[in-house]
């Protein structure tokens, strides 16, 4: 069930929900991270639509990090007035670049799918801490109202 709010007009309005982890730099923290954002997602009454977007989405950002980025990888997840915002953070500064990729050719897509699927994407970098962050965001529905 989302917590709901009262927003001053007598409207109930869902409350902000948040959540992160922190995965080593390894390459099977890919699929622990993706386990741990679809398990908080359908514990926010996520629909399974959105939840296979938003991991098939953070699997190709966490491999990005753990393949081309360094340091600790954080994982930011939060839900906020029906837009799913999804972060991967890693300490590496390079920027993820779209790459053009022919039929045959076997990586380079994770970027494309990302801005394929996401109403939106991008990346920040922080004076507050080195490396970058890698974020997308999806519409979210809920499987059930309160």
């Amino acid at each position: 069930m989302i917590p709901h709010m009262d927003d001053g007009h007598g409207a109930a309005a869902a409350a902000p929900l948040d959540g992160g982890a922190q995965v080593p730099h390894r390459v099977d923290s890919v699929p622990a991270a993706r386990s741990f954002l679809a398990t908080l997602l359908h514990g926010w009454d996520v629909t399974d639509q959105v939840i296979d977007d938003a991991s098939l989405l953070t699997t190709e950002l966490m491999t990005n990090a753990v393949v081309h980025g360094s340091g600790i990888v954080q994982l930011q997840i939060a839900v906020h007035d029906g837009v799913l915002h999804v972060g991967v953070h890693d300490g590496a500064v390079e920027l993820p670049e779209m790459r053009d990729v022919s039929r045959t050719s076997l990586d380079g897509r994770g970027i494309w799918l990302v801005q394929s699927i996401a109403r939106d994407w991008g990346s920040d970098s922080s004076d507050q801490e080195p490396g970058k962050t890698v974020w997308f965001e999806l519409t979210t529905l809920h499987t059930s109202s309160s």
